[in-house]
């Protein structure tokens, strides 16, 4: 088995079940699917390493107790998301032979399309390459083939994305649906993307997959009526999102985003549970698409 995943393993042992000696930790990897032999304290401190350099959290170690405790890293929040995608993927692993058992009292949404093609834009990314491709478009309803510079990959409603740049370096970065890309081969030379920029800035103030180099965010204040607060609390609705103010009857919060189509249908699934106070442009903007909507009603009444 990989470092990977027994990395994956001791982290999520830790934080299940706190603090614990090396000889504790062994009786329950004994246990695992993982398991070929017992964790030596070399091959641990090797472990424990690429924990540190590659998760925001690191083990540390109580002399006292002689146990190995989890801590997680509050600041380091670039690869987060990554982090808790293959936790939660370690976790499916390891339950997967009594989910296929018990399949029938499951009942999953589907996963994220275009998963097959990840491996190569990685691999791409990895060894400098760029990669040819035929893409469809839903606008134009036509295939064309591509070479582009993979920058970074995201997943946003069920969907993998690729931010790519041309290979001629020609206007700038576009956005690519993994699920609409055919035929995907590394190109034979190396190419290096012409910006710098990172995943945390380049999607800096956008909702969803949608970017803009031309809007800059703004502080959307909202308030959420009753238990609703709830749940935008447990799923905030952007990453930006913090809680300003709280009382018996309704909970505020603001982000910092540039808003766009996507965000106006988020803060609509919240239907009369969700009110927009600031800024009055984008309040005004929620009116009128509620507007047009009950004009759809009106015109269909009998």
């Amino acid at each position: 088995m990989s470092k990977l995943q027994k990395c994956l393993y001791l982290i999520d042992l830790l934080e299940r079940r706190g603090p614990m000696t090396l000889k504790e930790i062994n009786e329950h990897y004994r246990y695992s699917s993982l398991y070929d032999s017992d964790i030596q304290p070399r091959t641990f401190l090797r472990y424990k390493d690429y924990i540190l350099l590659n998760f925001p959290c690191y083990i540390e170690y109580n002399a006292a107790t002689q146990k190995y405790y989890l801590i997680k890293n509050d600041y380091n929040k670039g690869n987060q998301s990554l982090y808790e995608y293959l936790l939660s993927a370690f976790h499916i692993e390891g339950m997967s032979e009594l989910a296929i058992k018990h399949r029938d009292r499951i009942m999953l949404t589907d996963s994220p399309t275009g998963i097959v093609n990840v491996q190569p834009i990685l691999e791409a990314i990895d060894a400098n390459k760029g990669i040819e491709f035929d893409y469809w478009s839903f606008n134009k309803q036509t295939k064309k083939h591509l070479v582009a510079i993979p920058y970074f990959l995201r997943t946003w409603e069920r969907r993998w994305y690729l931010v790519a740049e041309p290979d001629n370096h020609h206007h700038g970065q576009s956005v690519f649906a993994l699920e609409r890309m055919e035929n995907i081969v590394l190109t034979e030379h190396e190419m290096q993307p012409s910006s710098n920029i990172s995943v945390t800035d380049y999607f800096k103030g956008s909702f969803g997959i949608n970017h803009s180099d031309d809007q800059q965010p703004v502080t959307i204040r909202i308030r959420v009526y009753g238990t609703q607060a709830d749940y935008v609390r447990a799923l905030p609705i952007h990453e930006s999102q913090r809680e300003i103010e709280r009382t018996d009857e309704w909970t505020d919060f603001e982000m910092d985003l540039v808003p766009c189509y996507n965000f106006y249908q988020q803060l609509l699934w919240h239907r009369e549970k969700l009110e927009v106070l600031s800024p009055s442009s984008i309040r005004d903007e929620l009116h009128n698409i509620i507007r047009q909507t009950l004009t759809l009603y009106e015109k269909s009444k009998p």
